[in-house]
């Protein structure tokens, strides 16, 4: 539930699916999480760049610059702002799309589907640990 007590962090949410765009919105403004979406990871770079998010939640797949591209670009111009990565793609050949993920240097990964409670404890702890590390 919402913490009164803690200033409203910033998510940008980003994911081609505009419903789960949504649903996403829906459920982190509940936690009083403020929300940017961004349809694709061109979208998200130029968001990013006008104003950085507390925390980057990101799909891997995605139409013209996937989430691996989005977080390298990340990493080179925004290197503080911490990356969740999700997929429901699984693997893709002999490489774990989540593994390549977190070596590209996503702060957390998860999988879809995924549980609501599980997506904020996640971030919860994400953005802790940033927090602690500053």
């Amino acid at each position: 539930m919402p913490d009164l007590e803690r200033p409203a962090n910033t998510i940008l949410v980003v994911d081609d699916d505009p419903d789960l765009l949504q649903s996403l919105r829906v459920l982190l403004e509940a936690y009083d999480y403020q929300v940017i979406m961004a349809p694709n990871a061109a979208a998200a770079i130029a968001a990013v760049s006008e104003r950085a998010p507390d925390l980057v939640l990101t799909d891997i797949y995605m139409p013209d610059a996937d989430g691996f591209e989005l977080i390298n670009a990340l990493r080179e111009r925004h290197a503080s702002v911490p990356v969740v990565a999700m997929s429901g793609g699984g693997r893709s050949g002999h490489y774990d799309n989540l593994s390549i993920a977190t070596h590209l240097g996503a702060a957390a990964v998860i999988d879809k589907p995924f549980s609501n409670a599980s997506l904020i404890e996640m971030i919860e702890r994400v953005l802790a640990t940033e927090a602690r590390e500053r």
